[in-house]
């Protein structure tokens, strides 16, 4: 056990000397100035219905500006024509990528992101559904220079999903009025996890070097480059809204590169009661009291309008 240690303390420092470059560039970074704009990426694949109740719960909780970007995968035909018709209903306030368009993730995201201010982003998955109002010309106007702003976060969070297990609230956790403020490399699961494509939110110029040095096929994959960069950003200082604005409920999984928790929801019934004319009732999430970041619960659902 302690061979394998040394070994993973090794490796980690390696690759840290190897990648010198990328860090100071990412530093360098964190001394620069961004305009007041933020923007957000969305990863999606076969759950054109929950994607609808995700982009359905970020308007109807958005206050300010936030550009908002699709980037979705279909694996067949009728799962694409779903995709069109979300597109259709969101068509003047979102912009939809068919990442099959391009050769590779990377690619895309790499054009998607040099396309965006250079302002401040962060990422969100398709099961995700917003809870609270965000205020996003604040949160635009935060300095993340040492700081990393999680969505996600809030104090009532005390069981992580993803291990099931109860999970302590950071002993440096404090309340600074309307957030919390905490360290991350004290912190433990959830709450020790500083590199999620879960709404943290990061500088766009730092997001545009992670997808230029970090090699990666897939929204998974990403996030697991990005713990490559965790002994970067782990002394950095977390910060969130006292009560957590989003929850993911992994009712399904569409990926097959992690072995994650999920439910028995799959998407493909989805898609057909989507045919059948029904959505997702999100407005029924509207200030959910979540215990996780991941919680599984009961989809009710509404006809489309």
């Amino acid at each position: 056990m302690q061979l394998n240690r040394v070994k993973s303390f090794v490796n980690q420092n390696l690759w840290g000397i190897m990648h010198y470059s990328l860090i100071h560039q990412i530093q360098q970074v964190w001394r620069s100035k961004s305009t007041p704009e933020m923007s957000t990426i969305v990863f999606s694949k076969d759950r054109a219905m929950q994607l609808h109740s995700l982009l359905s719960s970020f308007f109807d909780t958005k206050i300010g500006e936030c550009g908002i970007i699709v980037i979705y995968a279909a694996s067949t035909g009728v799962h694409k024509k779903a995709y069109d018709e979300v597109a259709a209903i969101f068509h003047n306030r979102v912009k939809f990528v068919d990442q099959g368009t391009f050769s590779s993730l990377k690619n895309c995201l790499s054009q998607m992101v040099s396309g965006l201010p250079n302002g401040k982003m962060f990422f969100l998955v398709d099961d995700i559904v917003f809870t609270e109002k965000v205020d996003y010309q604040k949160l635009a106007e935060l300095d993340l220079s040492n700081t990393i702003f999680s969505i996600r976060m809030g104090e009532h969070l005390n069981y992580s999903y993803v291990v099931s297990k109860r999970q302590p609230l950071p002993q440096t956790l404090a309340a600074q009025g309307d957030y919390l403020v905490w360290n991350w490399n004290e912190g433990a699961l959830d709450w020790g996890y500083p590199m999620s494509v879960d709404g943290h939110i990061f500088l766009t110029a730092e997001v545009l070097l992670w997808i230029k040095h970090l090699e990666f096929s897939s929204p998974s994959s990403f996030e697991g480059a990005l713990q490559k960069l965790k002994i970067v950003y782990n002394s950095k200082r977390g910060m969130s809204y006292r009560k957590s604005r989003i929850v993911n409920i992994p009712a399904n999984k569409v990926q097959n590169e992690v072995a994650n928790l999920h439910g028995a929801v799959h998407q493909d019934d989805l898609l057909q009661q989507w045919n059948e004319g029904l959505a997702i009732d999100h407005a029924r999430f509207r200030g959910w009291n979540n215990y996780s970041v991941h919680q599984e619960t009961e989809f009710k659902f509404i006809r489309r309008g």
